[in-house]
């Protein structure tokens, strides 16, 4: 009796322990994956009627949204040191909530990964467009110059004539910021939101291009914005950004137009040479809010309309990248609050590759831009 005693409580001791160590190496192993912060899922958002009619190949669709954790991730690295996997690495400049907050900075080395910089502080606050409370640093485009100069243009106001300009050298020290006036002539107009700056080599000079509304203009489009916004994009050039030229009217697309990117394609995917990806900000009577590819053969176009090119809608402020073979577009999925992209080798065909991002939680419409080494390092040893 002593000995089947001792042997059934050797037995539930035995099984006590294994159910411990088992529960011990799954603690363990859910410590090591939150550790190594994988990257998330993140999912394409879904159209607002239910539809998705764009033909990119829609590799997420009804995935659960997961928080980015990109912040995370950044914390295991070493903000003194330079972790690049290649020899390039981007940079990606951004505002947060509604732009009130200024300019945010993350890198990646790979298009992919996006860390902050800085521990997600700005680097520069709004000084100009109307009272303190009033001032954006909302949608910021940066082009950098032949001679090294970075400038940068920003909507500075909701209700604004003018946009905000500022330049710097090293992409931490900025000038003083001041107003470009290109719409105060114009009587009627509403705003001057989401300025694109683009330089051209052929020109040897840079274009400003922007979205307003002008009262009374393109009356066939009347109403099918929000706010009765009807949009089309305007532009002016200047060699040294203190004299431009008269403003003219960009294009007009036949409907309500705005967030405008400009890129000089020199890989010869496309006969003509200038891509203008732009977003389609139709509301009524049915929304459109997604982004087009319209490709000319001058910077001023004339434009031919390609196709639908962002995997869903309800999205704003395209950026691109050009990565080995392929281009990477990628966009602000306001109404979800993360950000989607999707990649080409021939502009013709886009897959979404939204599942592979991980961009800071907060970040919102912004530019991205190549970087050197050096740069890079100065940038993220400031505290």
């Amino acid at each position: 009796m002593r000995a089947k005693s001792s042997f059934r409580s050797a037995f539930i001791f035995s099984t006590f322990l294994g159910v411990v160590c088992a529960y011990v190496v799954l603690i363990f192993a859910v410590c090591i994956n939150e550790n190594n912060n994988e990257m998330p899922t993140l999912a394409g958002d879904q159209s607002n009627n239910g539809s998705n009619k764009t033909g990119v190949k829609d590799s997420d669709k009804k995935s659960e949204y997961k928080e980015n954790k990109s912040e995370k991730i950044s914390e295991n690295i070493d903000a003194g040191k330079s972790v690049l996997l290649s020899d390039r690495a981007w940079l990606f400049v951004y505002y947060t909530s509604k732009g009130h907050d200024g300019l945010f900075y993350a890198w990646s080395s790979d298009g992919l990964l996006w860390q902050q910089i800085r521990d997600g502080k700005p680097f520069l606050r709004p000084e100009v467009g109307g009272e303190v409370k009033e001032r954006l640093m909302r949608a910021p485009s940066i082009c950098r110059g032949m001679d090294g100069t970075y400038h940068m243009v920003w909507t500075a106001g909701w209700e604004s004539k003018s946009i905000g300009y500022a330049s710097s050298k090293d992409m931490i020290n900025w000038s003083k910021q001041r107003l470009l006036p290109v719409m105060e002539h114009e009587k009627g107009t509403r705003n001057t939101w989401d300025p694109e700056l683009f330089y051209d080599d052929n020109g040897k000079r840079f274009y400003i291009i922007w979205a307003s509304t002008v009262a009374g203009s393109f009356k066939e489009t009347e109403g099918t914005g929000e706010g009765n916004f009807n949009h089309r994009l305007y532009y002016t050039t200047t060699v040294d950004f203190a004299e431009f030229t008269q403003t003219k009217l960009y294009w007009n697309p036949e409907h309500n137009v705005i967030d405008p990117l400009l890129i000089e394609d020199k890989s010869g995917d496309v006969s003509e040479r200038y891509l203008l990806f732009y977003k389609d900000e139709t509301f009524k009577p049915n929304p459109k809010k997604n982004l087009l590819l319209a490709t000319g053969a001058s910077p001023t176009g004339p434009f031919n309309i390609r196709k639908v090119v962002s995997h869903t809608d309800w999205v704003q402020g395209p950026s691109v990248l050009r990565i080995g073979g392929d281009w990477y577009l990628y966009y602000d999925c306001y109404a979800k609050r993360h950000f989607g992209a999707v990649k080409s080798n021939d502009l013709n065909n886009w897959t979404n590759i939204t599942e592979k991002l991980c961009f800071p939680t907060k970040a919102r419409q912004g530019t991205i831009i190549e970087i050197d080494k050096e740069t890079l390092k100065k940038l993220r040893e400031l505290k």
